[in-house]
């Protein structure tokens, strides 16, 4: 055999050898949990998995979570928290890495935000990696269509290639009953499908007790999940009610500035046109006495599908006076605008303004009283402004 050859099966035989060694080794690690829950859906992944391990926690189970969301985070079995520090881009091995992590600090069960799109990525993610007992789906809605689509169906089936084997799947109200149990009936797992009537045993009151905007469906289905494993409804209720909240989760915060005041509604991190849609039906119905609203619209240029997509959605809503654009590819949603919305409304174009001068001009152009409904996307200048913004919620300047 030649030198080169040799040396060629060598580093082959090498490479065979690690790498059965870390899938054995990975194996055993992920034997060591009674539970390993896997968060998938459109919307809500992270609030639900924050919930879930908010609401498994109050029996005293060792409970560690992973959000995938805003900001990757690490939930820790004693509720604290530590961020996920990146090189390169986001790989679903960096899963292998977190349950290793659960196991070092003791965990009994992960739960761990699904943070593949691509439907071969899901399924390697749940088949490969997690090879969870208790399989998630919050929700199935239009979004990230480039890579899930072309239509909803496609979405379905895409977030159902990461059903767990001889488990449990529980999905929220779906359009897709029968999808779920043919998907669940071949790889052995029995469905739980929330039904519309289960969120009416929530009631508002007990909603109210969120320090956020929480949403029923999202709590319903932690709830559905820690009743699943034996957990008193009460004693999840209560704990999931101190659970500290995502960075992008719906937020409000209420601005007094120079004798204007206006509430900023932070809804950017639900970027489909479905959520989009109900969370601006609930601000209006919530805060009425707020007859002059501004829609904030963050468009990203790496997101021209989504910039499409909402402006398609908002563009002919009733009850709002200007739209503002801001982030890059403003011109992009600025020509949607102009084909789809068949009224005449003032258009703001801030695309190169600072975050205090985005604050500024928002001063010189809101009346005395109004609402400001942030849309499109949540990651970089969208969180960037919510922050800025919350903090001056919490100041007075008058």
């Amino acid at each position: 055999m030649k030198p080169n050859a040799f040396l060629f099966f060598l580093i082959i035989l090498i490479l065979l050898f690690y790498y059965t060694f870390e899938y054995f080794l990975h194996n055993r690690t992920i034997k060591k949990f009674k539970h390993r829950i896997h968060v998938n859906g459109t919307r809500g992944k992270s609030s639900v998995t924050r919930l879930i391990r908010e609401g498994l926690s109050a029996t005293g189970m060792s409970v560690f979570a992973k959000t995938t969301g805003t900001m990757a985070r690490m939930i820790f079995p004693d509720g604290s928290e530590e961020s996920i520090t990146r090189f390169g881009k986001p790989s679903i091995l960096e899963q292998i890495k977190i349950l290793k992590k659960a196991n070092q600090v003791g965990a009994e069960i992960v739960v761990l935000e699904c943070m593949a799109l691509e439907p071969r990525y899901q399924w390697a993610s749940e088949g490969q990696i997690l090879k969870s007992d208790i399989g998630v789906i919050t929700n199935i809605r239009e979004d990230h269509l480039e890579v899930m689509g072309p239509n909803l169906i496609d979405v379905a089936k895409s977030l159902l290639s990461g059903c767990p084997i001889n488990g449990t799947l529980v999905t929220g109200v779906t359009e897709f009953e029968s999808l779920v149990q043919e998907v669940c009936k071949d790889r052995n797992s029995n469905a739980i499908i929330t039904k519309e009537e289960s969120l009416q045993k929530i009631t508002d009151e007990e909603m109210s007790q969120f320090s956020y905007w929480e949403h029923k469906e999202n709590v319903n289905l932690a709830l559905t999940v820690c009743e699943l494993l034996g957990v008193d409804r009460k004693k999840a209720l209560e704990a999931m009610w101190k659970v500290n909240p995502d960075p992008g989760a719906l937020s409000v915060s209420p601005i007094h500035f120079f004798g204007k005041e206006f509430l900023y509604v932070n809804a950017m991190a639900a970027n489909d046109p479905n959520s989009t849609q109900f969370i601006w039906s609930s601000v209006i119905q919530r805060y009425p006495q707020y007859n002059k609203r501004y829609i904030l619209f963050h468009t990203r240029e790496d997101r021209p599908e989504r910039s499409h997509q909402l402006t398609k959605e908002f563009a002919n809503w009733d009850g709002y006076d200007a739209v503002i654009l801001i982030g890059s590819s403003t011109s992009l949603a600025f020509k949607y605008l102009k084909t789809y919305s068949k009224k005449d409304i003032p258009i703001f174009v801030w695309e190169h303004l600072t975050l205090d001068g985005i604050f500024e001009s928002l001063l010189s152009i809101l009346p005395k009283q109004s609402l400001v409904f942030g849309i499109g996307n949540i990651v970089g200048l969208g969180m960037d402004l919510s922050l800025y913004l919350k903090n001056r919620s919490e100041q007075t300047n008058e």
